[in-house]
């Protein structure tokens, strides 16, 4: 699959370079290293800039990911959840697996 022109722009590879930047290399998903990924280090619209165009390089707007991480962001996006957290950071999806642990007595 070809990539789609905007991910060639002058624009999206600067903005996604301060996006990893901004991460400092890391997944914001799970942590992992990006450094060194290449096009595996990918950066996620938060809000798709095809239904967003204003948002395309607005630096709120990106998450970096790794290619895990990733996947799984657009599998819950179309599941209709979304990765995130609440105000206390915990996430928000039940299927989280910091959802799932039980705490020994």
């Amino acid at each position: 699959m070809q990539p789609l022109p905007f991910y060639k722009s002058r624009a999206w590879l600067g903005a996604r370079a301060q996006a990893l930047h901004d991460a400092n290399y890391l997944c914001q998903g799970c942590g992992t290293t990006l450094v060194a990924k290449g096009r595996a280090a990918h950066v996620h619209h938060r809000k798709p800039y095809t239904t967003t165009p204003a948002l395309q390089t607005e630096p709120l707007n990106l998450m970096a990911l790794c290619r895990s991480c990733h996947n799984a962001e657009h599998h819950a996006m179309r599941r209709g959840h979304a990765m995130g957290c609440d105000a206390d950071g915990n996430p928000t999806d039940a299927n989280h697996p910091w959802n799932k642990v039980e705490l020994k007595k």
